[in-house]
């Protein structure tokens, strides 16, 4: 098992548990104390969890894939105002990126009436609201499927995406820290989504307001990656400001 997938596991079981002490985790992973200290001082470097006197405690803003999957369900009006003022930005006969999610999915909704638009995505719900539509043209990213998540991603999927040159991404991270930048729950989607970054010209995250200020184990990119960011009226005046003054441009969508 390589460290990066151990330590996620890690995560997993602190998250079900809340805490383990060092010698519980080395049986699980049958791997040195030496190795389990190493992992827990990583993790607790970058916040995911808080070390105690012989083992570790889980944090409670740490995301895991459940916590991203059951947000799938939430936010629905706010995903939607996001979609309507992002799809502003698209221009007919453009290539475009929509990660995997369901504000990326109430964006290609926003979609169906535009001309001439080539629409890659890793979603097969984004695929599914857009494949009738005889005026765009739809590539579906290879790969291996995550079931949880509806999606492709991995090694094989970001092969198939570096092949490709677009005009803009749409990235749906699971969290996002103002210090940190964009997170996801586990490499594959992490890999995935740093492929779509690097084959566009513009890059905006689409984070609806309850996303900020968590974090999950995998970091997609910073937030000075992004050109822009599209969340919606719940966000907290701090975090608004705090982003501000890193040069995020921010388009606050929905009404009060």
């Amino acid at each position: 098992m390589f460290a990066e997938e151990r330590r996620e596991q890690i995560i997993s079981y602190l998250r079900a548990n809340q805490r383990a002490d060092i010698h519980e985790l080395i049986d699980r992973f049958q791997v040195s104390g030496a190795t389990i200290r190493a992992d827990l001082r990583d993790l607790e470097g970058q916040g995911f969890i808080k070390r105690t006197h012989g083992g570790a405690i889980y944090r409670e803003d740490m995301l895991s894939d459940q916590d991203g999957i059951a947000s799938r369900d939430i936010f629905d009006y706010e995903k939607e105002a996001i979609a309507i003022e992002a799809a502003k930005l698209i221009q007919d006969g453009e290539t475009i990126i929509l990660d995997a999610g369901t504000t990326a999915m109430h964006l290609a909704r926003q979609l169906k009436d535009r001309e001439d638009l080539t629409i890659v995505t890793n979603d097969i719900a984004v695929a599914g609201e857009i494949y009738q539509c005889q005026n765009i043209k739809i590539i579906f990213c290879g790969g291996v499927m995550r079931p949880m998540y509806g999606c492709t991603a991995g090694a094989g999927t970001a092969a198939f995406i570096r092949r490709m040159s677009v005009d803009r991404a749409f990235i749906s991270p699971n969290a996002l820290s103002i210090s940190r930048g964009a997170f996801t729950t586990n490499f594959d989607l992490a890999e995935t989504k740093q492929a779509f970054m690097s084959v566009a010209e513009k890059k905006y995250v689409l984070c609806t307001s309850n996303k900020i200020g968590k974090k999950a184990l995998c970091q997609v990119a910073s937030v000075e990656d992004f050109d822009a960011m599209f969340t919606d009226v719940h966000i907290r005046t701090h975090d608004r400001e705090a982003l501000e003054r890193v040069g995020l441009p921010i388009y606050v969508c929905g009404e009060e």
